[in-house]
Protein backbone atom coordinates (compact mmCIF):
# COMPACT_ATOMS: atom_id res chain seq x y z
CA UNK A 1 0.00 0.00 0.00
CA UNK A 2 3.68 2.36 0.05
CA UNK A 3 2.95 4.84 -2.24
CA UNK A 4 6.24 4.57 -5.25
CA UNK A 5 7.05 6.96 -7.49
CA UNK A 6 8.08 5.70 -11.50
CA UNK A 7 10.42 7.83 -13.59
CA UNK A 8 9.56 7.58 -17.40
CA UNK A 9 12.51 5.67 -19.47
CA UNK A 10 12.45 8.12 -22.02
CA UNK A 11 11.72 11.47 -21.55
CA UNK A 12 8.93 13.15 -23.64
CA UNK A 13 10.05 16.01 -26.27
CA UNK A 14 6.93 17.83 -26.07
CA UNK A 15 3.70 18.10 -24.26
CA UNK A 16 1.84 16.53 -26.77
CA UNK A 17 3.40 13.33 -25.92
CA UNK A 18 3.27 14.24 -22.18
CA UNK A 19 -0.59 14.11 -22.36
CA UNK A 20 -0.90 11.46 -24.61
CA UNK A 21 1.14 9.10 -22.46
CA UNK A 22 -0.75 10.25 -19.55
CA UNK A 23 -3.96 9.68 -21.14
CA UNK A 24 -2.83 6.16 -22.49
CA UNK A 25 -1.10 5.03 -18.61
CA UNK A 26 -4.73 6.38 -16.83
CA UNK A 27 -6.65 3.76 -18.78
CA UNK A 28 -4.23 1.05 -18.87
CA UNK A 29 -4.11 -1.81 -16.36
CA UNK A 30 -0.58 -1.27 -15.22
CA UNK A 31 1.53 -4.28 -14.64
CA UNK A 32 5.51 -4.90 -12.93
CA UNK A 33 7.35 -6.46 -16.02
CA UNK A 34 10.91 -6.86 -13.88
CA UNK A 35 12.47 -6.34 -10.76
CA UNK A 36 16.22 -6.49 -10.38
CA UNK A 37 18.34 -6.97 -7.43
CA UNK A 38 21.90 -6.27 -7.05
CA UNK A 39 24.35 -6.59 -4.19
CA UNK A 40 26.52 -3.44 -3.89
CA UNK A 41 29.44 -2.39 -1.64
CA UNK A 42 29.86 0.85 -0.28
CA UNK A 43 33.69 1.43 0.74
CA UNK A 44 34.79 3.45 3.45
CA UNK A 45 36.29 6.86 2.19
CA UNK A 46 39.82 7.59 2.99
CA UNK A 47 41.62 9.36 5.46
CA UNK A 48 41.44 13.02 5.39
CA UNK A 49 44.34 15.52 3.43
CA UNK A 50 43.68 18.78 3.66
CA UNK A 51 41.56 20.01 0.43
CA UNK A 52 38.78 16.91 2.09
CA UNK A 53 39.22 18.45 5.36
CA UNK A 54 37.91 21.57 4.11
CA UNK A 55 35.40 20.45 1.59
CA UNK A 56 34.03 17.44 4.66
CA UNK A 57 34.22 20.73 6.67
CA UNK A 58 32.59 23.07 4.85
CA UNK A 59 29.59 20.58 3.63
CA UNK A 60 28.75 19.29 6.96
CA UNK A 61 29.89 21.65 9.73
CA UNK A 62 29.56 24.77 7.33
CA UNK A 63 32.90 25.99 8.50
CA UNK A 64 34.89 28.16 5.68
CA UNK A 65 38.17 26.47 4.48
CA UNK A 66 39.89 29.39 7.02
CA UNK A 67 37.83 28.80 10.24
CA UNK A 68 38.41 24.75 9.08
CA UNK A 69 42.66 25.64 9.00
CA UNK A 70 42.56 27.87 11.94
CA UNK A 71 40.65 25.18 14.17
CA UNK A 72 42.80 22.26 12.90
CA UNK A 73 45.88 24.58 13.85
CA UNK A 74 44.66 25.11 17.58
CA UNK A 75 44.00 21.10 17.41
CA UNK A 76 47.35 20.50 16.16
CA UNK A 77 49.58 22.47 18.26
CA UNK A 78 47.33 20.97 21.58
CA UNK A 79 48.73 17.83 20.50
CA UNK A 80 45.47 16.56 19.48
CA UNK A 81 45.60 15.86 15.60
CA UNK A 82 48.67 15.01 13.27
CA UNK A 83 49.86 17.88 10.58
CA UNK A 84 47.05 19.43 8.76
CA UNK A 85 48.86 20.18 5.97
CA UNK A 86 49.18 17.04 3.92
CA UNK A 87 48.31 15.53 0.78
CA UNK A 88 49.18 11.76 2.31
CA UNK A 89 46.60 9.15 2.94
CA UNK A 90 49.16 7.50 5.07
CA UNK A 91 48.57 6.09 7.96
CA UNK A 92 51.37 5.07 10.50
CA UNK A 93 51.06 1.22 11.51
CA UNK A 94 50.64 2.36 14.91
CA UNK A 95 47.80 4.38 13.90
CA UNK A 96 46.03 1.00 12.10
CA UNK A 97 46.92 -0.94 15.17
CA UNK A 98 44.83 1.87 17.47
CA UNK A 99 42.07 2.20 15.14
CA UNK A 100 41.44 -1.24 14.99
CA UNK A 101 41.83 -1.68 18.69
CA UNK A 102 39.07 1.65 18.67
CA UNK A 103 36.87 -0.53 16.43
CA UNK A 104 36.98 -3.72 18.41
CA UNK A 105 36.25 -2.49 21.61
CA UNK A 106 33.39 -0.50 20.47
CA UNK A 107 31.58 -2.58 17.23
CA UNK A 108 33.36 -5.84 17.17
CA UNK A 109 36.35 -7.29 15.94
CA UNK A 110 33.92 -8.55 12.73
CA UNK A 111 33.80 -4.65 11.61
CA UNK A 112 37.81 -4.43 11.35
CA UNK A 113 39.33 -4.28 7.77
CA UNK A 114 42.60 -2.42 7.88
CA UNK A 115 43.27 -0.59 4.85
CA UNK A 116 46.42 0.84 3.05
CA UNK A 117 45.22 4.04 1.30
CA UNK A 118 47.55 5.29 -1.88
CA UNK A 119 48.26 9.02 -2.61
CA UNK A 120 47.08 9.67 -6.25
CA UNK A 121 49.33 12.59 -6.34
CA UNK A 122 52.99 12.00 -7.92
CA UNK A 123 54.51 14.57 -5.97
CA UNK A 124 52.50 14.21 -2.40
CA UNK A 125 54.87 14.43 0.80
CA UNK A 126 54.82 10.72 1.56
CA UNK A 127 57.09 11.35 4.64
CA UNK A 128 53.81 13.24 6.59
CA UNK A 129 50.83 11.04 7.44
CA UNK A 130 47.17 11.77 6.64
CA UNK A 131 45.13 14.00 9.15
CA UNK A 132 44.00 11.99 12.06
CA UNK A 133 43.60 12.10 15.56
CA UNK A 134 47.01 11.35 17.73
CA UNK A 135 45.42 9.37 20.16
CA UNK A 136 42.05 7.54 18.88
CA UNK A 137 41.13 6.22 22.05
CA UNK A 138 39.98 9.64 22.33
CA UNK A 139 36.42 10.61 21.01
CA UNK A 140 35.88 13.69 22.48
CA UNK A 141 38.71 16.51 22.26
CA UNK A 142 38.97 20.75 22.20
CA UNK A 143 38.57 23.54 24.38
CA UNK A 144 35.22 24.97 22.20
CA UNK A 145 32.35 23.30 20.64
CA UNK A 146 34.26 24.74 17.28
CA UNK A 147 37.37 22.29 17.79
CA UNK A 148 35.27 19.36 19.57
CA UNK A 149 33.14 19.19 15.92
CA UNK A 150 36.31 19.08 13.79
CA UNK A 151 37.93 16.80 15.72
CA UNK A 152 34.72 14.35 15.54
CA UNK A 153 34.70 14.87 11.75
CA UNK A 154 38.21 13.49 12.15
CA UNK A 155 38.07 11.00 14.40
CA UNK A 156 35.08 9.59 12.57
CA UNK A 157 36.51 9.45 9.15
CA UNK A 158 40.43 7.83 10.61
CA UNK A 159 37.66 5.02 12.12
CA UNK A 160 35.57 4.30 9.00
CA UNK A 161 38.03 4.34 7.14
CA UNK A 162 39.80 0.64 8.58
CA UNK A 163 36.18 -0.37 8.67
CA UNK A 164 34.67 -3.12 6.49
CA UNK A 165 32.25 -1.93 3.50
CA UNK A 166 28.51 -1.42 3.92
CA UNK A 167 26.45 -4.23 2.16
CA UNK A 168 23.59 -2.91 0.14
CA UNK A 169 20.99 -4.11 -2.03
CA UNK A 170 20.02 -2.18 -4.82
CA UNK A 171 16.28 -2.75 -6.43
CA UNK A 172 14.98 -1.59 -9.39
CA UNK A 173 11.69 -2.01 -10.82
CA UNK A 174 10.49 -1.61 -14.03
CA UNK A 175 6.83 -1.08 -14.90
CA UNK A 176 4.42 -0.16 -17.03
CA UNK A 177 1.11 -0.19 -18.86
CA UNK A 178 0.15 -4.09 -19.99
CA UNK A 179 -0.16 -3.46 -23.79
CA UNK A 180 2.80 -1.29 -24.28
CA UNK A 181 1.23 1.55 -25.28
CA UNK A 182 3.39 4.06 -23.53
CA UNK A 183 7.36 3.93 -22.74
CA UNK A 184 8.25 1.69 -19.53
CA UNK A 185 8.60 3.70 -16.08
CA UNK A 186 10.95 2.81 -13.66
CA UNK A 187 11.98 2.75 -9.87
CA UNK A 188 14.85 3.00 -7.66
CA UNK A 189 15.60 2.24 -4.21
CA UNK A 190 18.31 1.05 -1.96
CA UNK A 191 18.43 -0.72 1.07
CA UNK A 192 21.46 -1.12 3.80
CA UNK A 193 21.93 -4.94 4.41
CA UNK A 194 24.70 -4.57 6.60
CA UNK A 195 25.93 -0.93 7.59
CA UNK A 196 29.47 -1.55 7.97
CA UNK A 197 31.33 1.50 8.59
Amino acid sequence: KEPLTFTCSEEPKDKQTVDDILKKAKAGNWKIFDLKETAVKRSPRPPFITSTLQQTASSQLGFAPSRTMQTAQRLYEAGHITYMRTDSLNLSAVAIAQAASVIEKKFGKEMVEVRKYKTKSKNAQEAHEAIRPTNLAKEVVGMNDEQKKLYNLIWRRTIASQMVDAQMLRTKITAGVEDKSVPEFEANGSRVISPGW
